[in-house]
């Protein structure tokens, strides 16, 4: 029992870091609602393509259903078993909770596959190091189960990782004569080959710019002698063609528009062929309209993103690699990966995530030589790790108490730093969770259908404000003959709505012609700092989603009371 919880204990604490987030934080955000209606359409109405969101709701770039179709095969026996006739407050809610934590799963398998490498490269301290460091991180425990394709590509790239460490694990242990060279090499080679071919898939099916990461790794496989130029290339383009053939044959049934839909091409200029990615490299290189969504210096994700993602981890990562020759690989793959990156003018935190773990790996090195090393009797824990059967310990006695100072001080600094990042990751949770009003006011729609507060099953409008903000299809009423109707139609002014006979908006505007409003639900403004009170730090909010109910006018009212 305690061989298993020293091994599955820290990667346990991570996903009961990330499930966490999912329960406190249940709602999704537009940049997430592709895979999270998809994932709804898939549980619901099976391949009855003609039902899916993506239809009236395809985005701004195609994305691939295989992520999707994948995490709802996930989440089934959950929806059928236990989820079926028990949803919470009568809506589907309960399913996106599921699919979520289905998701955060498969990223902390991915990083406890990675964690395993790191162990055998960097040792038992640095593997437990790196648990902890990541736990201690907010943005890779929230963005863990949120359904975007980055998080998708993370789990491929994170497993690839974890065999591309391994494989330098194992090629330094033959090398070193630890065992048997020819099966270390070739073991060594087989697992650079899967590597490749996880970070290939990722690139072509879920995030093209993960090519970004294959390209380092990819030079560290051939510099080690892991395979050759030509068998690289060969295994490679095999990878790219199969990942390209199962995306392309997929997605363009899902993309073909059904009976009654317009023909159109959804990735511009192909008709017939969809391949998501292409069409995102497409809009992204070509047309190069990513910059429509905001720029950011060429520094941002060296100053801002990976400060606030890292945490602790982002100083302790270039002391690692600096104590540490073997974590400097780590650390070179991850820094020109983001340097890469840093040259597209849209840059997103999110976008720079798979090269998290990387970083994670080198500063668990930092911890471990300055922290655990430092803990009485770790040298002497040490010694017979390693074999050493030597009693001199009165010397090695002598030597610790003279290097105390110089041994206590860096762990003290650490411990600190560390006390700052689960601070910070605090104050992250607090802003997260006021951060979805439209999640929040469409449930409590539902909930006044189910306390019998005056409104009853009729149709309701969302606009933009609402869906961008947590709406989302697991969060319409789980019985779908009773009598709600759904409308997220844009660009509809405000006095037509009562002309379109909507009974119920959830919006963001506080007054609308014809409607009155029962309810304001509260975003996220800032964070406000109050020493004398607690907690020091508390979330700002302001009204940012309205529900309102549609007026009764007079006659129709006295109509309805008439005999036919």
């Amino acid at each position: 029992m305690g061989r298993w919880l020293r091994d599955v204990g820290p990667d346990l604490l991570v996903l009961a870091v990330a499930t966490a987030h999912v329960l406190l934080t249940p709602y999704a955000k537009v940049e997430e609602s592709f895979n999270l209606q998809a994932t709804h359409d898939f549980l619901h109405h099976g391949f009855h393509w003609a039902r899916f969101d993506h239809h009236e709701f395809p985005g701004v770039v195609p994305r691939t259903f295989l992520g999707a179709a994948a995490l709802s095969a996930a989440t089934w026996p959950v929806k059928a078993l236990v989820l079926d006739g028990t949803h919470h407050a009568n809506t589907k809610i309960d399913g996106q909770i599921a699919a979520r934590i289905a998701l955060a799963a498969a990223v902390v398998t991915s990083l406890a596959r990675f964690r395993r490498a790191v162990r055998m490269h960097l040792g038992e301290g640095a593997a437990l190091a790196f648990a902890i460091l990541t736990a201690t991180q907010f943005h890779p425990t929230f963005y863990a189960s949120r359904t975007l394709p980055n998080i998708f590509a993370a789990v491929l790239v994170t497993f690839g990782l974890g065999d591309w460490l391994e494989a330098c694990a194992r090629r330094t242990a033959g090398g070193r004569g630890g065992s048997d060279l020819r099966v270390a090499e070739r073991r060594a080679t087989q697992l650079s080959k899967r590597a490749t071919c996880l970070i290939a898939c990722a690139t072509v099916i879920f995030r093209c710019d993960v090519a970004m990461l294959l390209a380092p790794v990819g030079v560290h496989v051939l510099a080690t002698r892991q395979q050759t130029l030509a068998g690289a290339v060969w295994w490679g383009a095999r990878c790219v063609a199969i990942a390209l053939c199962a995306t392309v044959v997929f997605d363009t049934i899902a993309w073909r528009p059904p009976d009654g839909f317009e023909a159109g091409p959804f990735w511009r200029g192909h008709r017939g062929v969809m391949w998501p990615e292409g069409g995102v490299l497409w809009f992204n290189t070509v047309e190069n309209r990513s910059a429509e969504w905001g720029t950011s210096p060429a520094h941002w994700y060296f100053t801002s993103a990976l400060p606030r993602s890292l945490l602790l981890a982002y100083p302790l990562s270039f002391v690692g690699a600096a104590m540490e020759r073997r974590a400097r690989p780590a650390l070179t793959c991850a820094c020109f990966f983001v340097a890469i990156y840093s040259l597209l003018p849209h840059k997103e935190l999110r976008f720079v995530l798979p090269a998290t773990p990387l970083f994670n790996a080198c500063a668990a090195v930092a911890v471990d030589r300055c922290v655990f090393r430092a803990l009485p009797g770790a040298s002497a824990n040490r010694k017979k790790t390693d074999g050493d059967t030597s009693d001199d310990t009165s010397a090695a006695t002598r030597r610790m108490k003279g290097a105390v100072p110089t041994r206590v001080l860096p762990a003290l600094a650490v411990f600190g730093l560390w006390a700052l990042s689960v601070a910070a990751h605090f104050v992250f949770a607090i802003a997260a969770r006021k951060n979805y009003p439209g999640g929040v006011a469409f449930a409590r729609l539902h909930a006044r259908d189910r306390e019998g507060r005056g409104f009853d099953p009729g149709s309701v409008h969302v606009d933009v404000a609402a869906a961008m903000t947590g709406v989302s299809r697991f969060g319409e009423s789980a019985d779908d003959g009773a009598g709600w109707v759904y409308s997220k139609e844009e660009g509809l002014a405000p006095s037509e709505l009562a002309s379109r006979g909507f009974q119920y908006l959830v919006s963001g505007s506080g007054s609308v012609p014809g409607y009155e409003v029962v309810e304001a639900v509260e975003g996220f403004k800032g964070l406000a700092v109050t020493p004398t009170r607690w907690p020091v730090v508390r979330a700002r909010t302001e009204p940012m989603i309205w529900l309102h109910r549609r007026l009764v006018d007079d006659d129709e009212d006295d109509g309805e009371g008439e005999a036919p």
